[in-house]
């Protein structure tokens, strides 16, 4: 630009400011300020050299004559201020008498003032604003190499982005000469280079860096890992995939890769390139479901240069920590510049279970091991779970775990599949389980439910023996399962001592994976024997007493059920099956077994809940004490469907929890004008499909996934669409699917949580969470009601409490309180003030007495806040204390 256009420019710049200036105080709003300034320095900061006093003179002329107000006085100096620093720095970067600091210094100088890039050419100050680009990109370019590598540095920051980056990235690495390790450690922390639109310019430059720091003998796994999983994310197949054959050749930042690497690199260098060859096979397509016959021709190879012997014991060393929190954080950008955001821990690593896939399928053509089997069935779980806001953690890994084990013919591979049938909620692994089972089960000729009892494992128990001097013996407590260990002299001790760990660590290391193992297939089991309450299904005596009763793992939760023989129900009870009256049963050879159900024997009620409270029995689930959904007249007149848990607001991840943990089927609904499945479960002794209707009514808006939802008819359908008449569907299954459904709207309803006392957004949920936390009991709140009447007489608070129709009243030193038995919600009398006391805030302990079912925390919740609320001048809790 000439001295005319750049004065032209200058004079707009100034004219347009008073305008800009608020008629009230004369100040002027960000965008303003920003603009001006901008103006002010792209006309003087960039000027041709040797015009700088000119424009001096004319800027101060300008000033003079405009007589500006004080706050444009004061912009107009800030403006020179900064305008006088650009043109220092650009004659810095244009001359020769500054060294590579003074340039360095200058340059980021000249990047940090450049204003917006002109999209148009209509006036003199774009013009002005091109210039000063075109001026800024020729001087970057022509600057040495380590001026161009501080102003790169600068500029490649994960989370910022924009254009003015892009275009910058590019001019100053056009001239060469970079050096890209410092990117590379950047690089490291972030998930993938992909984190904004100018890190895409940086593909070649960042694989040319990764393999300059490989010839130069420092490979940076964190970046090479970074580089791989980009190649996944972004489908780079242009660039070579040499990075694949790279040492270390799993990512690092996964605690079994961790230890894969570090056990390959302590080797000795022949067998250290065989594991070398080994793994650097088994990278592929992880979609496919099996390996083929070349692949696995030339794994064989490969397994007999490394020694089967060695692959065994060093994998199953490895897959017990897979699926494990990651041992390196990760960061990304979450949906826009500036959003950074921590990956999920228990994220995997997108490349290592293309690894990971050949690994397992290795191991199958190895002689199994149980410990493998228990490994793959931890994958599987591990990776099906869901990760809040990102899904399962690795659908894929899941399923190659679980195509592992239905592959596997040994007993222990058929247990784990049973076991995550009943654990698993991620319906697509779901489904290869249940078809691996049912597979099982043809070749058995028996039927599915036939495999999946026979399959239990009994884990040796009773289990217990002696380690050195020490002594443990494994307790089966509920649902759960302990190891309690003996000293040489016979005394408990919470762990084994340290001799023992030293000498005994694999021992020691096998035994806490037993225990783990073994509670998570007691909860397996006990979810699995509720389940049945709603299927059709029966037992010979012999199968009886071989799968459940005398069974070493499932006795445990089947000896605490009530069953019929023949019609007749019984419970174990004092080392002998009793009738209700403990009259002692012998089953005959031929009778048959069923699960007793309530619905089917109402008078009975009574009668068994006494006896469990005789012999002191603890159901592992509600049986007895079963709520019983029975036909109303409602129901009855509307035929067809029940509206009978219709109108509740629900919030949906929370519903999308519990249906998956039922065995209903669903999948979120956006707010996004398509059309959804309504959430259904299939009853296939019966032939019928329940489903239950629900409408969106708010969404969190940053995912369209709405946050609340309504509920509407639970109705019953037969073959494709063929509506059921509710009083056709067997009373046990009608009263099992409205418990389900009862229980979706207690514990997702947005009743049921204290942090909604107001209302939830802008209030308009206040009359509906009052009724749900304090208005009439439910068949669930009914039930808990009778168990406190039977439980409140034997602790030591009973003589300060007192049950209403719906609540429990404790009477405190400093107040009355009221615990609503359905919610646990309290009020305070006589005002009826809401005292919000979350769970975890209570810090009052579980109470140790008698309970006759587990699985009801809200009982337990209940007695802990009596507790706590009876002793109220002792509580200690800052935010409670606020309240009271």
């Amino acid at each position: 630009m000439d001295t005319q256009d750049v004065q032209a420019a200058l004079r707009e710049v100034v004219d347009a400011a008073s305008g800009w200036r608020e008629s009230d105080d004369q100040t002027f709003n960000e965008h303003h300020l920003r603009h001006f300034l901008d103006g002010v320095v792209a006309v003087f900061g960039w000027a041709p050299a040797g015009s700088v006093p000119a424009l001096l003179d004319a800027l101060n002329d300008t000033r003079r004559s405009g007589d500006p107000a004080p706050p444009q006085e004061e912009l107009l100096s800030e403006a020179v201020r900064k305008a006088e620093s650009v043109a220092a720095a650009v004659t810095d970067l244009a001359g020769d008498d500054a060294d590579h600091d003074r340039r360095a210094a200058a340059a980021l100088t000249t990047v940090g003032h450049l204003p917006g890039r002109p999209h148009q050419d209509v006036s003199v100050w774009d013009r002005a604003r091109g210039e000063a680009w075109r001026r800024t990109e020729e001087l970057l370019a022509a600057q040495p190499a380590p001026v161009r590598q501080v102003v790169f540095d600068a500029l490649t920051v994960p989370g910022e982005s924009g254009d003015k980056q892009t275009r910058l990235i590019r001019v100053v690495r056009s001239g060469g000469g970079l050096d890209g390790s410092a990117w590379l450690g950047r690089l490291g922390t972030q998930a993938w280079l992909g984190f904004n639109y100018w890190s895409w310019h940086l593909n070649r430059f960042t694989w040319e860096a990764i393999q300059a720091e490989a010839s130069a003998g420092r490979v940076n796994p964190a970046a090479l890992a970074t580089w791989r999983r980009t190649r996944l994310e972004r489908s780079l197949s242009d660039i070579s995939d040499e990075a694949e054959r790279m040492w270390p050749i799993p990512n690092v930042g996964e605690q079994w890769a961790d230890r894969a690497i570090a056990d390959v690199e302590a080797m000795p260098a022949d067998r250290r390139s065989a594991w070398e060859a080994l793994l650097a096979h088994c990278p592929v397509e992880v979609d496919k479901a099996k390996p083929t016959a070349g692949w696995r021709k030339q794994a064989r190879s490969l397994l007999d240069a490394v020694g089967v012997d060695d692959f065994t014991a060093r994998l199953d060393d490895w897959l017990p920590l897979v699926g494990q929190a990651r041992s390196l954080p990760l960061r990304m950008t979450a949906c826009c510049p500036g959003h950074i955001k921590d990956m999920p821990p228990r994220m995997i690593d997108r490349y290592n279970v293309g690894l990971l896939w050949g690994l397992i399928w290795m191991r199958t053509m190895c002689q199994p091991s149980e410990q493998t089997l228990r490994s793959l069935g931890q994958i599987a779980e591990r990776a099906a779970r869901k990760i809040s806001g990102h899904g399962p953690a690795s659908p894929k890994l899941a399923n190659v775990a679980v195509a592992a084990l239905v592959d596997t013919d040994h007993p222990a591979a058929l247990a784990q599949l049973a076991r995550l049938s009943s654990r698993l909620t991620y319906k697509s692994t779901l489904r290869l389980v249940e078809k691996g089972l049912a597979r099982h089960a043809e070749a058995r000729g028996v039927s599915r439910e036939d495999v999946e009892e026979m399959a239990l494992p009994g884990f040796g128990l009773p289990l217990a023996d002696k380690l050195g001097d020490c002594s443990y013996e494994l307790e089966v407590r509920g649902v759960d399962a302990v190891v309690v260990w003996r000293n040489a002299d016979g005394k408990v001790v919470k762990t084994p001592p340290a001799q023992v760990r030293r000498d005994h660590g694999d021992e020691v290391k096998e035994l806490k994976a037993t225990v783990a193992d073994v509670a998570a297939t007691l909860v397996a089991t006990r979810d699995r024997l509720e389940g049945l309450l709603r299927r059709d299904r029966s037992w010979t005596v012999e199968q009886w007493r071989e799968r459940f009763l005398d069974h070493p793992l499932a006795r445990t939760p089947a000896r605490r059920l009530i069953w019929t023989v023949d019609g007749v129900a019984c419970c174990w009870a004092g080392e002998a099956l009793r009738t209700v009256d403990d009259t002692v049963v012998e089953p005959a050879d031929e009778a048959t077994v069923r699960l007793w159900h309530p619905v089917l024997d109402p008078d009975a009620v009574g009668p068994w809940r006494d006896f469990l409270t005789r012999h002191g029995i603890t159901q592992p689930f509600k049986q007895a004490h079963r709520e019983q959904y029975l036909l109303t007249d409602a129901e009855r007149a509307t035929g067809m469907y029940s509206n009978r848990f219709a109108a509740h607001i629900v919030r949906q991840h929370r519903l999308n929890a519990l249906l998956s943990r039922r065995g209903w089927s669903y999948v979120q609904h956006r707010n996004d004008g398509a059309s959804y499945d309504l959430p259904w479960l299939a009853l296939p002794d019966w032939g019928l499909r329940a489903e239950l209707g629900v409408a969106g009514i708010e969404d969190r808006g940053d995912d369209l996934v709405f946050d609340t939802m309504g509920t509407d008819q639970l109705f019953f359908i037969r073959g494709e669409r063929l509506p059921v008449p509710l009083a056709e569907v067997p009373p046990v299954v009608l009263s099992e699917v409205m418990r389900d459904v009862d229980l979706f709207v207690a514990a997702a309803g947005v009743g049921a949580d204290p942090n909604w006392y107001d209302g939830g957004p802008q209030g308009r949920y206040r009359d509906y969470w009052a009724q749900s936390s304090f208005g009439e009991l439910t068949p669930t709140g009914r039930t808990r009601r009778d168990v406190l009447a039977e439980l409140i007489p034997r602790l030591a608070i009973a003589g300060r409490c007192t049950l209403t129709d719906r609540f429990l009243e404790v009477r405190g030193d400093l107040h009355t309180y009221r615990i609503h038995c359905g919610s646990g919600n309290i009020l305070i009398a006589p005002d009826e003030r809401y005292l919000c006391i979350i769970p975890d805030s209570a810090k009052a302990k579980e109470p140790e007495m008698y309970l006759p079912f587990e699985g009801d925390s809200r009982l337990a919740e209940i007695i802990s806040k009596a507790l706590l609320l009876a002793a109220d001048k002792k509580i200690k809790d800052p935010v409670i204390l606020r309240q009271l």
